[in-house]
């Protein structure tokens, strides 16, 4: 009977001594609230171009003979990779539990020019003699460095099955790509793998809307 009184205190005492030293799982109210910051954003990509390229196209319209392509602006708030993964890492996308990420949030944005000049229409080379241009129904994109860093343009996406645009056949001529240029402030919040808030700073990130193909002469 002593033995078996003994056998249970025993028990008792090893039972309380695993409750107190078992370690809590609960995590910190700071990692918490930036992992739940981080796996609830609005939109993810692999990178800001991206997001750029794959904006959906709102509207056509034809304004004093220009076709004009209106993509949908960029997001208010969003999340990438951070710029130091590897590319094997930025391939695996925004739920790698062990990458870096950067949140985006949108601050103001502004028009830097409204009739900006973004470059030559990548489908044509030099300058030609044409009394027009073609463009399909296909959509075309480049991208080019601006003053605020690097833009990424998309351009000819329209209904039907495509439109021409005329030019003088007396004169050499080459289609270049317009547009408006903006540039959209973001906060950016980087987290590690496990949600902790490493570094927060601010980033101007310039686009292109609104885009279309004005004949240049020489």
């Amino acid at each position: 009977m002593k033995f078996l009184k003994l056998l249970s205190f025993t028990s008792f005492v090893l039972a309380t001594l695993f409750i107190f030293a078992t370690p809590s799982f609960a995590s910190t109210s700071s990692n918490s609230s930036a992992s739940d910051i981080a796996n609830s954003l609005e939109k993810t990509a692999n990178s800001l171009k991206d997001f750029q390229l794959e904006r959906e196209l709102v509207e056509t319209n034809v304004v004093d003979g220009n076709v004009i392509s209106t993509y949908e602006e960029l997001p208010d708030k969003f999340t990438v990779p951070s710029s130091n993964v590897s590319s094997k890492q930025s391939d695996i996308g925004t739920n790698c539990a062990s990458c870096n990420r950067r949140e985006y949030t949108k601050i103001s944005s502004r028009v830097v020019n409204s009739n900006y000049n973004f470059g030559w229409h990548p489908d044509f080379s030099g300058y030609n003699r044409a009394s027009g241009y073609w463009f399909s129904t296909s959509k075309t994109s480049f991208g080019v460095s601006v003053s605020y860093g690097y833009v990424s343009v998309a351009i000819n996406q329209a209904g039907g099955s495509g439109y021409f645009v005329n030019a003088d056949y007396s004169r050499w001529s080459r289609p270049a790509v317009y547009g408006v240029y903006k540039v959209t402030r973001y906060k950016v919040r980087e987290y590690n793998g496990g949600g902790t808030l490493i570094r927060t700073y601010y980033e101007n990130v310039p686009s292109a809307n609104s885009t279309y193909v004005k004949i240049k002469y020489r």
